[in-house]
């Protein structure tokens, strides 16, 4: 689903005046009293924020206390999930009358566009295949974007490579820099996305990179074009799910740790990833706060926050 003018929906607070536009006719001096929010303000999506959080828990829906964007409701024993970015709207359901009663719900409050089955948000598609009467596959990949920035970063006809990053590459911590520092930014900005969303296979390498953007240095611009070398390999790769027809949900943790991986301060990274019913939803990769004596207290430590990522 998707609100139209979604920012003009919402109810101001406080009194905000505005100075009347050109082309209007009006008396000197005179200016406009907000009713209701305009596209710019300050507090804008704020108050879109509050006004669609009020009109779902009058729907019984409840905020996640996780994330906010996210609201659930329990229908005839299922759970219903509501997950929201701006103005778009993502909605689960097992019962599809269900879905129906809801956006009809939402439709009295708000003009909305209904575009039906999702296949694309936020640059993410979503293909979904029946294997068989059983079983079902949903896959979430994110290949246009990939080329995208391939070709915005002119690297659209470059090598391709087997691996994000070279084995045992210690960049080193410049105190000047050497690059163009806006350019070197930009990498990293558009690999931060895809990491966040459908590549846990490069977190490990963009955590590496983010360090230096404030002073990067022809190693580390080398580093972060394997990256996009390693993408035009993999741009096709996505997250799969498989549909689970029993009522318990299998999951696994992975957790590992290096010992003092960095040479300039000799301390650690964790790396873990989470699969529910084999299809990864969470994962992650952090350099650890303190240096670890040996490779027990490094596991632990990335043990202790991957449990913390979980809960």
């Amino acid at each position: 689903m998707d609100i139209k003018s979604a920012f003009l929906n919402g109810d101001l607070e406080n009194e905000i005046f505005m100075r009347i536009p050109p082309g209007v006719e009006t008396k000197e001096g005179q200016v406009w009293l907000l009713h209701k929010a305009l596209y710019g303000l300050k507090q804008a999506s704020r108050e879109w924020y509050l006004k669609l959080k009020g009109q779902l828990e009058e729907l019984d829906f409840k905020r996640s206390d996780a994330d906010h964007r996210v609201f659930t409701k329990i229908i005839d024993g299922k759970l219903f999930v509501i997950a929201i970015y701006v103005d778009n709207f993502l909605l689960f359901l097992s019962n599809i009358s269900h879905i129906r009663t809801v956006k009809e719900d939402l439709k009295r409050h708000f003009e909305m566009k209904d575009l039906g089955e999702a296949k694309w948000i936020l640059q993410m598609k979503i293909e979904r295949t029946d294997i068989d009467n059983r079983m079902r596959k949903l896959t979430i990949s994110q290949e246009q974007y990939i080329k995208t920035i391939l070709e915005q970063h002119g690297m659209a006809d470059c090598k391709p490579a087997k691996t994000p990053m070279a084995a045992n590459l210690q960049l080193p911590t410049l105190t000047e820099v050497k690059i163009d520092i806006t350019e070197y930014q930009r990498y990293i900005r558009s690999l931060m996305y895809l990491m966040i969303c459908t590549c846990p296979d490069i977190v490990y390498s963009v955590g590496v990179l983010s360090r230096h953007v404030a002073c990067p240095g022809r190693t580390h611009m080398q580093a972060v074009k394997r990256v996009f070398q390693y993408l035009r390999r993999t741009s096709h790769y996505g997250l799969e799910f498989q549909a689970n027809n029993s009522n318990d949900a299998s999951s696994i943790v992975y957790v590992d740790s290096d010992w003092g991986g960095d040479h300039m301060d000799r301390k650690s990274i964790s790396g873990f990833a989470v699969l529910l019913d084999e299809g990864a939803i969470l994962w992650g990769s952090k350099k650890q706060t303190l240096v670890s004596l040996s490779t027990i207290e490094a596991e632990f430590i990335a043990t202790s926050t991957a449990v913390k990522e979980i809960l």
